[in-house]
């Protein structure tokens, strides 16, 4: 799988699981707050624009601000499946 449809997978699962825990409307939206996402109704990650890192960074933000530990938690599990993608922690 190519770096870029990694990444493509790892926000969309992200995305998915906060749906669940979230709901679909709080958790679409702050997706949809990330402007180089294109984001389906389902929570799949159609397209990233520019940089995917930048973007995973910025969700993972959105998603920590509303739930902290929680969110970290979730990404850290989920970077387990994707070991050629790292979370830049600065």
């Amino acid at each position: 799988m190519a770096l870029q449809e990694d990444y493509q997978a790892l926000l969309s699962d992200l995305i998915k699981k906060q749906i669940v825990m979230l709901g679909p409307a709080v958790a679409l939206s702050k997706a949809r707050k990330i402007a180089s996402l294109t984001v389906a109704e389902d929570g799949q990650v159609l397209a990233i624009a520019g940089d995917p890192q930048a973007a995973l960074n910025e969700l993972a933000t959105e998603y920590m601000n509303l739930s902290g530990q929680i969110a970290q938690a979730t990404l850290q599990s989920l970077l387990e499946k994707y070991p050629e993608i790292k979370r830049d922690n600065s």
